[in-house]
């Protein structure tokens, strides 16, 4: 993989980081590409547990698309930049089984909006700001649909029709950041909370995860059916019976995913 993202794995928690500090860690086709192959690694690797992405850098998160690289394919007579990527990586985001914390290092704009929306737990340090900018550039912002479950109708009007930045703050006080820290405590908080669930029954957490998911899609009634058929595998599996075992002769859970 290129360096414009760097990606390991210690003790079952993954580490994507956005590596373009000097674009803002604007995302051009070969970071596109990138991320869209790291969601199915981590989905494929029985390994990784929990992943966290962050940017590289202090002064964004993701700037969202790369517009320089979209100004330089119209000059060279090139179609427009989302021909040259492979499959919309939202979906493949949200197809993502273990959970994924963003730790927002600094401002987030459009695509970088889109990341952060798409994990499941977000972290940010204090004095970002969020923004979906496509408005202002002629672009378009389809992939903030999930928003209407997670911020007031009003807001999401606000943020898609101005383009206008929301403090951190704001956004920590509707619900949509789960911690807003100082810059020395991002990814001791991110790696705090990458252990607890790490260390949980894997088969419980992903099937949490889904379950939620899901349940968001389909609507109450149909979500709480959806529940009960994902989880009918947890309660039937090793890791059920060992996790019982495990409490009544007060020891640490040995996990086998099955």
């Amino acid at each position: 993989m290129s360096d414009v993202l760097l990606f390991e794995v210690k003790e079952k928690i993954a580490y994507l980081t956005l590596n373009r500090p000097e674009s803002r860690n604007a995302i051009n086709v070969e970071m596109y590409n990138g991320i869209n192959d790291y969601w199915k690694i981590v989905n494929e690797d029985d390994d990784i547990r929990v992943l966290i992405v962050t940017g590289a850098g202090e002064k964004a998160f993701c700037a969202g698309m790369d517009l320089k690289e979209v100004a330089r394919f119209k000059k060279e007579g090139k179609k427009d930049f989302l021909n040259y990527v492979k499959d919309p990586y939202i979906r493949n985001m949200r197809a993502v089984k273990k959970p994924i914390i963003t730790a927002i290092n600094g401002n987030v704009f459009a695509g970088g909006f889109l990341l952060s929306l798409n994990s499941d737990i977000r972290i940010a340090v204090e004095g970002t700001t969020f923004a979906i900018t496509e408005s202002k550039i002629g672009r378009g912002s389809p992939w903030a649909i999930p928003l209407l479950w997670m911020l007031p109708l009003g807001m999401v009007m606000e943020l898609t029709l101005t383009g206008s930045a929301v403090s951190d703050k704001k956004m920590y006080e509707v619900g949509f950041l789960n911690r807003l820290v100082k810059r020395e405590k991002l990814m001791p908080t991110a790696i705090e909370i990458a252990e607890r669930i790490r260390d949980n029954a894997p088969l419980s957490v992903m099937a949490a995860k889904e379950s939620l998911l899901r349940g968001m899609d389909l609507g109450l009634d149909a979500g709480f059916d959806k529940a009960i058929e994902i989880y009918k595998h947890v309660y039937a599996s090793e890791d059920a019976q060992e996790g019982s075992l495990a409490f009544a002769e007060k020891r640490k859970p040995v996990w086998k995913s099955r």
